[in-house]
C-alpha cells in the first residue's frame, strides 16, 4: 500500500526533474527495458490482460528514448559484461517477450528506420503458431464469453471440479495458473471455442521465416522458456529444462552465436543456484529479469523495466518515475536482489 502510494506520488512529480539528474544520481550505466508487442488493431488474446500501445504511442516511445539514450546490441551488452569494454553514455537495450508477430510486422520496419537494435525472447514451443500461451487463452476466453448469458454459470462448475475459487468470470479466468492451465482447455471445449483455429487464422506468434528475416536484418533473438511457465512454482530441474530445451530449439534452427535468456513472468524467488547453472555450466551469457531498475548480485543477470502498464502512460512518466524510485530505493539500500 505504502509503496503503490510512493510510486503514484512519483508518478505525478518526477517528471518535472530533468531526466539527466535522475540519470546522474542513479549511477546507472544501463538502461534495459521491454516490450511484448504493438498495435494498432484489438487483440483479443492480449486486450484483458494488458493496455496495448498502438504504432504512434510507441513511436513516441522510442523518440523519447533516442533523445535521453544511446541504443546498444546485445553483442555490445554481452562485450560489456564479460569483457568489461565501455557502454556509451546513458546506453539502452530494447526487448521483446513472447515473440508476438507485430514484432514482424509492425516493430522491426520502425527500428530499422530508427536504428535501433533490438533483441526479441521466444517460447520454443509457440514458434510457427505450434501452441498458444495460457495467459493468451485466458484473455481470448474472456473476449468471447462476455456476450453469453451463460458463461458465468458453467465456468463456475469447471472451477469447482478444479477445486478453485471462484469469482467474477474475468477475475477467475486471469487467476489461472500455469499449473492449472488445463482448465482453460476444458472450458473452450464446453463453449466450442477453438484455440487451434485463432492460432491458425490470427497466427498471433512469429513463425521460423519471419525470425530469418529479422536476424537477417541484424536484429537478435534469446530464449523465454519452452512455454511460458512461472519459474518460482517448478522446482530447479524444471527451470533448467525449460531454459536449456528452448536454447536447443533457437542453436538447432537458427544456429546463434550467443546464448541468452529472459525471465517468463518474473525471476523473484529463483535460487542462485539455477544462475551458476545457466550462466556457468551451459554457458549462456546474460539472462534478464523484469523487476526494473535495479542491481543484481550476480554477474550476467541484469533487470529490464517492462514499458506495459494498465494505462498507457507516455515514456517520459513512466522512466522518470522509475529512475526517482530506484534512487529512493538505494537510499534505504533496497536496491540491491539478494538470491540465496
Amino acid at each position: 500500500m505504502l509503496k503503490q502510494a510512493l510510486i503514484q506520488s512519483l508518478h505525478t512529480f518526477s517528471s518535472f526533474i530533468p531526466l539527466s539528474w535522475l540519470q546522474r544520481l542513479s549511477r546507472q550505466s544501463l538502461f534495459s527495458l521491454f516490450y511484448h508487442t504493438v498495435s494498432d488493431q484489438d487483440l483479443p488474446h492480449i486486450k484483458h490482460l494488458y493496455k496495448v500501445r498502438n504504432s504512434q504511442l510507441f513511436e513516441a516511445d522510442l523518440d523519447f528514448l533516442l533523445q535521453h539514450f544511446s541504443p546498444i546490441s546485445l553483442e555490445q551488452l554481452i562485450d560489456h559484461v564479460q569483457n568489461g569494454k565501455t557502454l556509451p553514455p546513458n546506453a539502452f537495450l530494447l526487448t521483446f517477450d513472447d515473440g508476438l508477430a507485430e514484432c514482424y510486422h509492425l516493430i522491426a520496419p520502425l527500428l530499422k528506420q530508427k536504428g535501433i537494435p533490438a533483441t526479441f525472447f521466444l517460447n520454443s514451443d509457440f514458434v510457427d503458431n505450434k501452441a498458444l500461451m495460457f495467459r493468451y487463452k485466458a484473455s481470448y476466453l474472456i473476449e468471447q464469453l462476455k456476450t453469453r448469458s451463460n458463461a458465468t454459470k458453467i465456468a463456475a462448475q469447471y472451477f469447482e471440479q478444479y477445486q478453485l475459487p471462484f469469482d467474477s468470470l474475468k477475475k477467475s479466468l486471469l487467476a489461472v495458473r500455469w499449473p492449472e492451465q488445463a482448465l482453460l482447455d476444458d472450458l473452450a471445449v464446453a463453449f466450442d471455442i477453438d484455440f487451434e483455429a485463432f492460432l491458425q487464422e490470427q497466427k498471433p506468434y512469429l513463425t521460423q521465416e519471419q525470425i530469418r528475416a529479422m536476424l537477417k536484418d541484424g536484429f537478435t533473438f534469446g530464449s523465454h522458456s519452452q512455454n511460458h511457465p512461472t519459474y518460482n512454482k517448478l522446482n530447479l530441474n524444471d527451470q533448467i529444462q525449460q531454459t536449456i530445451r528452448c536454447q536447443h530449439y533457437l542453436d538447432l534452427h537458427f544456429d546463434l552465436p550467443y546464448k541468452t535468456f529472459a525471465f517468463p513472468f518474473t525471476d523473484y524467488g529463483v535460487s542462485a543456484a539455477f544462475f551458476h547453472q545457466i550462466l556457468g555450466k551451459e554457458n549462456f551469457q546474460l539472462t534478464f529479469g523484469g523487476a526494473g531498475l535495479k542491481q543484481e548480485q550476480i554477474k550476467g543477470q541484469l533487470q529490464r523495466f517492462g514499458m506495459e502498464t494498465q494505462a498507457l502512460t507516455s515514456a517520459k512518466r513512466l522512466i522518470h518515475t522509475e529512475y526517482s524510485y530506484y534512487i529512493i530505493k538505494s537510499i534505504f539500500k533496497k536496491n540491491t536482489i539478494h538470491r540465496n
